[in-house]
């Protein structure tokens, strides 16, 4: 039987095909999962983010101490400069948080696409989403307020039966004492605004909304991913004591991220949410004193009214979602 031949243009049309096919992200092609990849980055971040801030920190504290030889001198003075401690943490948060996560996206996506992988561009209906996702942030500060007063009641009472926990609240205490001598200190407002607000605004969510979500999306699906992504969102920052109200914030950050199908709007919220502390704390420093755990600090009606509003600005936002482009990433 004569075998049969193929035509040139046959012939040019599969070359073409298989030249346009997209190969398989890094990350698959070498079997490894993109929810794994994700977990281990934000241990492995989280550990080399504190090595290098305290480097950093002994970098820029070094020229102020006469004998670099004193460790305790090192300590008095770091202690005594909570600029520079901010410093170094911003550093840290660029080149880990923020420029690694973003490198490290290239594995997960395909050859040109990790800007689409993170999310990091515009897209259709970006201003009204912006603008409802501003109004999703503030109607859900009652709701995020009552679930901050279960997670402190609950967890002062995990303290009583184990008492080694008290280790994370002291943590806590001492993040939090940095950052209220800081606002007390002059032009905190401005560096407040760069420090706490700007800089986490923009790596953060490189690192979370960007990087995390997107690798859990691709193995587990959206709804998953926000809720995982919202709880990484909150272990990251090693308060105990506000780990739902960060991981609702963190949930209610990617859930915007993927209405919107951008950065941007996580990014302007995570801004906001940080800056307004900022303000209010310098306009009133016991705000940021610890508070009576039996306080829920907000009132019920207000709790009742915030889970109402945000409620109904989740479903409209949803209603409002264009379909996404289902081109490979």
């Amino acid at each position: 039987m004569e075998e049969e031949k193929q035509s040139p243009q046959s012939s040019q049309y599969i070359d073409q095909t298989f030249e346009e096919t997209p190969l398989l992200p890094w990350v698959e092609r070498n079997g490894f999962s993109h929810w794994a990849m994700a977990f281990i980055w934000l241990f492995a971040g989280l550990i080399f983010f504190q090595v290098l801030g305290g480097i950093i920190s002994l970098i820029l504290i070094i020229p102020s101490v006469a004998d670099i030889t004193d460790a305790n001198a090192l300590v008095e003075e770091l202690m005594a400069n909570i600029n520079v401690q901010l410093q170094a943490n911003s550093i840290s948060q660029f080149l880990v948080i923020g420029l690694a996560s973003y490198l490290l996206s290239k594995l997960h996506a395909l050859k040109g696409k990790h800007h689409e992988f993170l999310r990091l561009k515009t897209a259709p209906n970006l201003f009204p989403n912006i603008l409802l996702s501003i109004l999703l942030l503030v109607s859900s500060w009652g709701l995020i307020g009552f679930l901050g007063w279960i997670n402190v009641s609950f967890f002062n009472w995990l303290m009583e039966l184990f008492p080694w926990l008290s280790f994370f609240q002291d943590l806590q205490d001492q993040m939090l004492e940095i950052i209220t001598g800081f606002i007390k200190t002059e032009n905190a407002v401005i560096y407040g605004l760069i420090y706490i607000a700007l800089v986490p605004a923009i790596f953060e969510e490189i690192m979370f909304r960007g990087y995390i979500q997107r690798a859990l999306e691709k193995s587990w699906g959206i709804r998953t991913a926000i809720i995982v992504s919202g709880f990484m969102f909150g272990a990251y920052h090693l308060q105990p004591s506000n780990l739902l109200p960060l991981s609702f914030l963190g949930m209610v950050f990617a859930y915007v991220t993927y209405i919107s199908d951008s950065l941007i709007p996580a990014m302007i919220l995570h801004f906001i949410n940080n800056g307004s502390q900022v303000i209010y704390g310098s306009m009133n420093p016991e705000f940021l004193e610890q508070t009576d755990p039996t306080d829920i600090g907000v009132p019920w009606f207000m709790v009742i009214l915030s889970v109402f509003v945000t409620s109904g600005l989740l479903l409209l936002m949803h209603k409002m979602k264009t379909k996404a482009d289902y081109e490979p990433i």
